[in-house]
């Protein structure tokens, strides 16, 4: 098959479109990374034209990264175009037509019921977490008599309390 012609062409269309556009993206996502990561060094920071009207400089860094996403773009477009990327791509755009998808009602009903569900787990787990917190604080953290009246921990107790820390830096 030559590369510049469509593998069953005009047969999932839309899925093959957001395949591309995607995969795209990412590419140029990828590529911008890549331009900022050679920014940082000093081989890749040389400037060879500066356009004046555009306040443009082309450096070492855009090329090497334009040269990437183009590669990546052209892989891309040839990946897309192998039979089996576009009978995948062909079959998943007839399988989402067959789809029954819910109402806008039905779907604003079931997220309603989610968002409730989670908040009241998150609840759940966090009343767990005091009651249980306060239960190990209360048995194993427990001051003698005398120091419990100034508030200050046994030395043990604050051993743990500094070996925590230095597990978790911002507390616990």
């Amino acid at each position: 098959m030559p590369f510049l012609e469509f593998y069953k062409k005009g047969q999932g269309s839309l899925a093959r479109i957001l395949a591309l556009l995607s995969c795209f993206a990412l590419a140029a996502w990828g590529g911008y990374s890549l331009w900022k990561l050679l920014q940082g060094s000093d081989w890749a920071n040389a400037t060879l034209v500066t356009v004046p009207h555009l306040g443009l400089t082309i450096d070492v860094a855009m090329i090497v990264a334009v040269v990437a996403v183009a590669a990546l773009a052209f892989g891309v477009a040839w990946l897309m175009n192998r039979p089996r990327s576009v009978d995948l791509l062909v079959e998943t755009e007839a399988e989402m037509r067959k789809v029954s998808w819910p109402s806008r009602q039905e779907a604003w009903n079931s997220s309603v019921i989610v968002v409730i569900t989670v908040l009241f787990l998150m609840g759940l787990l966090f009343f767990y977490d005091v009651v249980l917190n306060s239960l190990l604080r209360f048995l194993f953290y427990r001051a003698p008599v005398a120091e419990a009246a100034t508030g200050a921990l046994p030395a043990d107790a604050v051993d743990l309390l500094a070996l925590g820390s230095a597990w978790f830096p911002g507390g616990f």
